[in-house]
């Protein structure tokens, strides 16, 4: 007598970002991967469907078939997908920031009289580097004094006027500094609500043993609810969208369970 199939899955999930010419990049890059990409930590993956509306025909014929259906067809639907994430490469934090991500690694060096005006003496002056150090503020070619007319974060790269120095709203400035190397990310964020990914999945049925392979062509996933930066646990967002059907697609998403035969 055949056994009942109950069915538990486990597995790796990879995503991939799909740039417009169609090409994947990683969301995770891992040279030692054999895909070139780790798995993401995943606690939901979950299909769904909103069918489309229904076209009926009715009959106008004389007598009891009077407006009765003598024709129905369904249009097609559209199928969605929500993932809940445990963690968040870059990719998927620029997701929950609705904006795009590049990188943003430079190397050490230094600059030399880069020209500011300052839009006004309480506002810092935002240099172009991260963890500078050696810096030297000019106006009219004289050094202003650290500590007396202006402060420096050289951790953030910041310049601050102080208050009663001499540094006013209109001046022009000269900053040279040095920087060290930075491995850094930048985020525009709210510059890019959805974004598409495919995505495989590399499933196990943990009871029957049997393998399974998920593809997702297309999925054009975004973030719907807020996020709590500050909240006691770790971020776990829920990416949701639509499932498009690209070019050479045969549907939404496929498939395949299987097993060695014996």
């Amino acid at each position: 007598m055949a056994q009942p199939k109950v069915r538990q899955f486990a597995g790796d999930f990879r995503m991939w970002r799909l740039a417009p010419d169609r090409s994947l990049i990683p969301v995770i890059p891992e040279p030692t991967d054999p895909y070139g990409n780790q798995p993401i930590e995943t606690n939901l993956f979950q299909f769904g469907y909103e069918p489309g509306d229904e076209v009926t025909i009715n009959s106008k014929r004389r007598g009891g078939r009077y407006n009765q259906p003598i024709h129905s067809d369904q249009l097609p639907g559209a199928t969605s997908l929500s993932i809940q994430l445990q963690e968040l490469p870059t990719a998927i934090l620029a997701r929950i920031l609705r904006g795009q991500a590049a990188d943003a690694a430079v190397s050490a060096g230094t600059v030399t009289d880069e020209a500011f005006t300052v839009a006004s003496a309480s506002h810092p002056i935002q240099l172009e580097h991260v963890y500078v150090s050696s810096v030297v503020v000019t106006k009219g070619g004289t050094p202003l004094v650290a500590g007396t007319d202006y402060t420096a974060d050289l951790r953030r790269g910041q310049v601050l006027p102080k208050a009663g120095g001499s540094i006013e709203a209109g001046d022009a400035l000269s900053i040279s500094y040095s920087y060290a190397a930075v491995n850094g990310t930048l985020i525009q964020g709210g510059a890019t609500p959805l974004e598409s990914f495919y995505i495989s999945g590399d499933l196990e049925d943990r009871i029957s043993g049997e393998d399974g392979e998920l593809t997702v062509y297309e999925a054009r996933l975004g973030v719907e609810d807020d996020i709590d930066w500050l909240a006691t646990e770790p971020l776990s967002p829920t990416l949701t969208g639509n499932l498009l059907v690209p070019a050479g697609a045969p549907a939404p998403y496929t498939f395949r369970v299987y097993e060695q035969a014996a």
